[in-house]
């Protein structure tokens, strides 16, 4: 009797043989399986071939090319993005620096209005101060509004928090902060005024209702609420 041992290697032709011919078994099943599922063929390498072959690289490439054009778009995606963010750091610094050199109350809310206005294409912008004294709200009323006012009820969650909302915005909130000017405003951003006590609150309007988002970012939008506090603590206290 004669004894077959058969090597390794051909053990694994076999079983790759195998593996192939049960692969293309269901190839022949499922032959609809590349147009279900176009994302098998950014992982295949076809050679290219006269015949029927051609429309797999073509399509092949089709999806290759739909991935580019994807990354692309995702790029110029984030471009757009770090242009915004330098945009706005630059805005924040010039704030920052005009502040530093504001020379009254009236001068800080200036230069915070005029910045906003023009940077986030506000075109409605007001600030209003919270304040005990009864003589300063008298005399300046476009200004400052008495602690005991009503309408700051609209507002007690923002500033309780200290974060910035976007968005519509109630009808109060908005004749409160934007006066005859309420009712073309279609989107707001409010910033609460907060360094140690609750300074006050700054309005931003616009007439478009996509301008002022509830799902925007406010990250910015905190911080130059930051800087128009402590540059109004310095003032207030003066």
């Amino acid at each position: 009797m004669t004894i077959q041992i058969e090597s390794s290697e051909q053990i694994t032709k076999e079983e790759r043989l195998a593996d192939e011919l049960q692969l293309i078994s269901l190839l022949k099943e499922h032959k609809n399986i590349l147009l279900d599922h176009p994302e098998l063929l950014a992982e295949m390498e076809i050679p290219h071939r006269a015949g029927a072959a051609t429309s797999l690289i073509e399509r092949q490439v089709g999806v290759l090319r739909g991935n580019l054009k994807a990354s692309e778009k995702r790029l110029h995606e984030l471009m757009d993005i770090a242009r915004d963010n330098e945009r706005l750091a630059k805005s924040r610094h010039r704030i920052a620096i005009n502040l530093l050199g504001a020379h009254d109350l009236l001068d800080v809310v200036s230069v915070v209005l005029d910045e906003l206005k023009n940077e986030l294409k506000a075109e409605y912008a007001d600030i209003k101060l919270i304040s005990d004294n009864a003589e300063l709200v008298a005399k300046n009323p476009a200004l400052f509004v008495a602690s005991d006012t009503q309408e700051l009820n609209h507002f007690s969650t923002m500033l309780k928090h200290k974060n910035p909302v976007c968005g519509r915005g109630s009808t109060e909130q908005s004749a409160f902060l934007f006066g005859d000017q309420a009712k073309n405003v279609a989107s707001a951003a409010v910033i609460p005024l907060v360094a140690g006590a609750d300074l006050g609150l700054l309005g931003l309007g616009a007439g478009d209702a996509s301008r002022f988002q509830s799902s925007m970012g406010t990250e910015f939008l905190s911080q130059i609420g930051e800087l128009v506090s402590a540059a109004l603590a310095v003032h207030l206290e003066q």
